[in-house]
């Protein structure tokens, strides 16, 4: 995945597996054999109301327990300053499972391999509405899809911190699609 995303011409990807934490050991051993591109951990996590959220900036294994409620996820991720993002909405419902008003993420996926582009109007209006970051990532589950879509952030983050910190000062979307 790291040598598609090399040549795809990325800087850095974001490893979020489906409710397991990037191992730090393994993110360290990618960091060494390709730098000066960087590989940063996150996770995706399956919410017991149905839908994925990503949280990056966290390293933490409890995330992987599969039994987050949003409430309980979005509290944890906020009270330990991670970033917390709501991936590919509306896919297969037509409505939210979640309270994005009240307990809003940091950033929406509105263009991605998994996201629908009947639904991108639909997830614009809302992150417009409720004052979320739009998000444009490859969530690919196959190195062919790796590249596809990307964020450009206006600093090149060091750690798992400054990368909270640069999505948090904004992205700019870019697809190939």
């Amino acid at each position: 995945m790291v040598r598609a995303a090399i040549r795809a011409g990325l800087d850095a990807m974001v490893l979020t597996d489906h409710d397991r934490p990037a191992p730090p050991a393994r993110l360290a051993r990618l960091n060494a054999k390709f730098a000066p591109f960087r590989v940063f951990g996150g996770i995706e996590v399956s919410i017991v109301e149905g839908e994925h959220v990503s949280v990056l900036g966290l390293q933490d294994a409890r995330l992987g327990s599969m039994d987050w409620s949003y409430p309980d996820l979005h509290a944890y991720v906020r009270e330990r300053g991670g970033y917390l993002m709501l991936n590919h909405p509306f896919r297969y419902v037509p409505h939210l499972r979640i309270d994005v008003e009240r307990y809003p993420p940091d950033g929406i996926e509105a263009y991605s391999n998994n996201t629908p582009v009947e639904d991108e109007e639909r997830i614009l209006a809302l992150a417009a509405r409720v004052g979320i970051q739009v998000l444009s990532n490859s969530d690919a589950h196959h190195v062919d899809r790796i590249g596809a879509y990307w964020n450009e952030l206006s600093a090149e983050p060091g750690d798992d911190a400054e990368l909270v910190a640069a999505l948090r000062n904004g992205v700019a979307v870019g697809s190939r699609g």
